[in-house]
């Protein structure tokens, strides 16, 4: 992690230098007023330069762009939980959540691309399909480093009470032996409040599914099932596991043959991924008392090429959505402060 001398960041008068207590930046990057601020650090100290990103995150009172993107849990951490440990999986889940949108993308290309040939589009589709439950997996384990070392930073009020470090991999926390532990396994075993074992338990159903998914197509060598090449777009029967598990196609969407939307699940799949990180972020903020933010007055927003996939997500699920369906951006609501916009 760069660091960066307190002296040099009184340049920046959005941070509040004053209160940062040792924690990290999560960005450098500033919209404010109508103008960027991009500042580098450099062997001269922080320079200011021109320009703008074309990926990237930023702080920012309102977002510069309607397709720029917010998510709770990214506020969280960079405003006033990006305390010692957690630069580095903070930086880790920002490259993947990029990584999600590309992803998205990649299927709308292919749907584009089978509307002139469908030979073999199908293959290229399940590949994907195993780098989607990959980066969704991932992103589990490193919310996980992010809780332990938030966990491990911080000190209980009654110091006759013990604190136990946390694993750093969302499967040793939430799994015994493939079987779910309960809240009150979770207190006993790793001596957490009952308002953080909840969130293990709320998030553990679908972890465990995507994990078992997950596992069966990069170590176990099988694919998912074969997905069908139709004119509206990619789909799987609807007897198909995992998507199967989701509970998520309504009848009136269904082509014969029981064939159904493939990306709803796929939007199922990045929803909850998603929901995990936020669930975490109101948390752990009733449990421990958190510093001031870093840029008062600013929120962290998220801007990259393929936004508009995630933007779209919740809407390609709600309403069951094929790839031939319409792509409106929906732009992002401030108001929904506990839900993820993206």
């Amino acid at each position: 992690m760069l660091q960066i001398q307190l002296s040099e960041l009184t340049k920046i008068p959005q941070i509040d230098h004053t209160n940062l207590g040792g924690r990290g930046l999560a960005s450098l990057t500033f919209f404010v007023d109508g103008e960027w601020h991009l500042w580098v650090p450099t062997n001269a100290g922080l320079i200011r330069m021109k320009g703008w990103p074309a990926e990237g995150f930023y702080f920012a009172a309102q977002p510069e762009s309607e397709k720029d993107g917010y998510l709770h849990f990214l506020d969280f951490i960079a405003q006033i939980g990006n305390s010692q440990g957690v630069s580095r999986p903070m930086q880790g889940l920002m490259e993947d959540f990029f990584n999600l949108s590309g992803c998205l993308k990649k299927f709308d290309l292919l749907f584009e691309y089978s509307q002139k040939d469908r030979s073999g589009v199908s293959r290229l589709v399940i590949t994907e399909l195993e780098y989607l439950f990959m980066v969704c997996k991932s992103i589990f384990d490193l919310l996980q480093e992010v809780v332990a070392a938030q966990w491990q930073n911080i000190k209980l009020l009654d110091e006759t009470k013990r604190k136990r470090q946390l694993p750093e991999t969302f499967a040793a926390v939430a799994l015994e032996a493939n079987r779910l532990r309960t809240e009150d396994e979770l207190v006993a075993r790793f001596l957490i409040p009952k308002e953080l074992a909840a969130f293990y338990v709320r998030c553990g159903a679908f972890f465990q599914i995507l994990r078992t998914f997950r596992d069966k197509f990069v170590h176990g060598g099988n694919s998912p099932d074969l997905v069908f090449v139709t004119e509206r777009g990619f789909a799987v029967q609807a007897s198909t596991k995992p998507f199967s598990l989701f509970n998520i196609w309504n009848e009136e969407h269904r082509l014969p043959n029981d064939l159904c939307s493939l990306r709803p699940a796929i939007a199922y799949l990045v929803n909850e991924t998603l929901k995990a990180c936020e669930d975490y972020a109101s948390t752990i903020q009733t449990v421990i008392k958190f510093p001031p933010p870093v840029c008062p007055g600013l929120t962290f927003f998220m801007r990259g090429y393929f936004n508009e996939q995630l933007l779209m997500n919740d809407k390609v699920l709600r309403e069951c959505l094929w790839w031939e369906d319409a792509q409106p951006i929906i732009p992002p609501d401030l108001s929904r402060q506990a839900a993820p916009v993206l």
